[in-house]
């Protein structure tokens, strides 16, 4: 019988939603949902995310770049040119894009947070975690895998997530936070869709034995569950 790579990938995607592990069930997106978390929690997932993927995001597909077949290189490319000059967003909105980490801290500075508490913060143990577990991917481990425990693991699950949160920024928190304040998360709520998306053909396409789909499938819960914890690890941010 032939391998149906969106069979595959459906499966995947259904255990993770089963074992309510994915990043829309995050306790910082829970918090913020139900108008809970404070500035501190809020200023709390910045800095994870900062330190666990923002910042190093440029980085990690710079090296993939050189690994993965030529074919897939303009869409790489594109993603880099999106992190860092917000080319996409230029498309989607217009104006002027901004890079993604400008938009985190945008949303951060709107908190009352001086860049220093998450910049001069020192790495938590998850964070790390998650920033090296992607090194790992983009640059030791088969490169197939970061299509499969970054782009599907992560970027996909993205778009759900964000709208839940920014749902709770409109209910809760419009006090403090105008819209143009989280646009860190509308902007991946449209970006992260096409990033994210055609795994399945990818799967087809590129896991040709079962030795890469139980490597591909390993990647993905590993960076969906770094991805978690690293979110989930919010708390002990002040200034």
């Amino acid at each position: 019988m032939a391998f149906d790579g969106n069979a595959f990938v459906d499966e995947m995607k259904a255990d993770l939603i089963s074992s309510k592990r994915g990043l829309k069930n995050a306790t910082w997106v829970e918090k913020v949902s139900r108008g809970e978390a404070t500035k501190e929690d809020l200023v709390g997932w910045a800095r994870q995310h900062y330190w666990g993927v923002t910042y190093h995001t440029r980085r990690f597909l710079s090296v993939w770049v050189g690994r993965i077949p030529y074919e897939m290189t303009n869409d790489v490319i594109d993603n880099i040119s999106e992190e860092v000059l917000g080319t996409e967003q230029k498309k989607l909105f217009g104006g002027e894009g901004k890079s993604h980490l400008d938009w985190l801290f945008h949303f951060t500075r709107a908190l009352g947070a001086p860049d220093e508490a998450i910049t001069s913060a020192i790495p938590n143990a998850d964070a790390v975690l998650s920033e090296s577990l992607l090194f790992n991917y983009a640059h030791q481990r088969p490169w197939y895998e970061m299509i499969f425990g970054a782009l599907m693991a992560i970027e996909e699950q993205i778009p759900e997530a964000y709208t839940k949160v920014v749902k709770g920024f409109e209910e809760h928190y419009s006090d403090i936070l105008k819209p143009d304040d989280y646009k860190f998360h509308t902007v991946h709520i449209a970006v992260d869709e096409d990033h994210g998306g055609g795994m399945g053909e990818m799967a087809e396409k590129y896991l040709d034995t079962e030795e890469k789909r139980r490597s591909a499938k390993a990647s993905y819960f590993a960076g969906a569950e770094s991805a978690r914890r690293c979110w989930d690890a919010f708390e002990s941010v002040s200034w």
